[in-house]
Parts: C-alpha cells; structure tokens; sequence
C-alpha cells in the first residue's frame, strides 16, 4: 500500500491543494511577523460600540448641564463622551483626539473648525486626519455654524461667505456622514417671533435657539441631538 504504516495506522501523503494552502498560511505569517502584525491586522473586523464620542470646541463642551451630547444621550440611550473644549482650534482637536487612541473605536462625531474657519485647509486637514485615525465608517462631520457678530457672518458677510463655503466642501468630501447643522437648525425658527424671523433672514441661527450670539442653549441643542439622531444608523452601524 502507498504511504507509512504508523501502529498499524496508514498516513496518507499530503495532497497538492493541501500543500498550497498550507505554504500560502506560512508566507502570510511570515508576512506579518516581518512587518510586525498579526493576523488580526490583516483582516481587521469593525464591531459596534455602546458610545458615542463628540470632539470639538465649546460647541460640543456646552455648559454645566447643556450639551447636545447630554440629550443625544437622551435620546438614544447610548453613552456619550464630551471632548470638547472651548476655543480650540480644529488643530488643537485634531492633536487630542489622535492621541486618544482608546476612543478611536468609539462611535464619533466631529464639530470642528468654528475657531479658525479662514484656515480652510487646515479644517479639512485637520478633519481627515481624524477621520483617517478612527479606522471605521461610524463618525458623523458637523458644519460650522454662523453667529449674530454684525454684518460679517450675516448673509452676504465675508465671514458667512467663507462658513458656506467651507460647509460645502466639507458636504462633498463626506456625503452622508456630513450634516448641514446651519441649515437645519435655520430651518427650525419660531415664524411667530419677530426676532426669530430677522435671524432666518439673516441666515443666522434664530436666537430662540442661542443662549448668546452663537452657542446654543438647552433647545438649541436638543435641535442638534435630534437631527444627529437622524443618521444615528451611520454614526452607529458598522
């Protein structure tokens, strides 16, 4: 008979097929161990998360007990992360979420640049280099928003020319995982209040929803945590 009788026991020799696969595993460990990965690197697998990070300026830190991400929790029931801390610039938060690498696989929404918007390429540098570092598609891009600063950031104002602008290429860089924040929370004005509806002709945030000339109180936020809740299925499917 062909093969080696072993204790009474015949060992077939291998197979073709078997010895290929068996050399295409070895060349792949191989692989990694001279690049130093592992097989988990090779094929990674996203998986959900039970939290949501927010990074950003003031306008995702809020204030004590006011924050878009305290109703989103409310909301949703997911837990939420507050990484924003008030004027930084999308650089500044660019640099702690990419040290942060524990929060990478968090569920993250991105609300940056409303402290440097005349540096646009930096915004959108900034934005893509946290996008690139998650490693996943669950991650949501927040347009900046407007404020009541005089006629800079009003319609036609240099200052809300350059916000649209940047809003714009931010929405064709990101598609779905881009929300047009402004608009909506323009969209949301009391037409019975006539201060309200000087601001929509503005197109500035209506001051119903703000607690000063841009942040945004307690229903304001709400607004934002509603609307995110919108695309909760691409900030949160994997």
């Amino acid at each position: 008979m062909i093969g080696t009788t072993v204790l009474n026991q015949t060992i077939k020799p291998c197979r073709p097929f078997m010895l290929r696969s068996l050399s295409l595993i070895s060349v792949l460990f191989i692989f990694c161990a001279v690049l130093g990965c592992t097989m988990n690197d090779a094929a990674p697998k996203d998986v959900p998360s039970d939290f949501i990070v927010g990074w950003g300026d003031s306008m995702t830190e809020g204030s004590p007990g006011n924050s878009y991400l305290i109703e989103l929790q409310k909301l949703t029931g997911y837990q939420v992360v507050n990484q924003g801390k008030s004027g930084e610039t999308s650089t500044k938060i660019a640099q702690r979420m990419l040290a942060d690498k524990e929060k990478h696989a968090y569920n993250t929404i991105i609300w940056v640049g409303r402290n440097n918007y005349l540096e646009p390429d930096n915004v959108k540098a900034d934005i893509a280099a946290m996008v690139k570092a998650l490693g996943h598609k669950r991650y949501l891009v927040l347009g900046i928003l407007n404020g009541s600063f005089g006629t800079n950031e009003d319609v036609f104002g240099a200052g809300h020319e350059a916000i649209m602008k940047l809003n714009g290429e931010l929405s064709t860089l990101y598609g779905d995982h881009y929300i047009n924040i402004h608009a909506y929370l323009l969209s949301q004005y009391d037409p019975s209040s006539y201060l309200d509806i000087i601001d929509h002709t503005d197109d500035i945030v209506p001051r119903s929803l703000r607690s000063d000339q841009l942040h945004l109180n307690q229903k304001g936020n709400l607004k934002v945590a509603e609307r995110i809740k919108q695309s909760l299925g691409i900030l949160t499917t994997p």
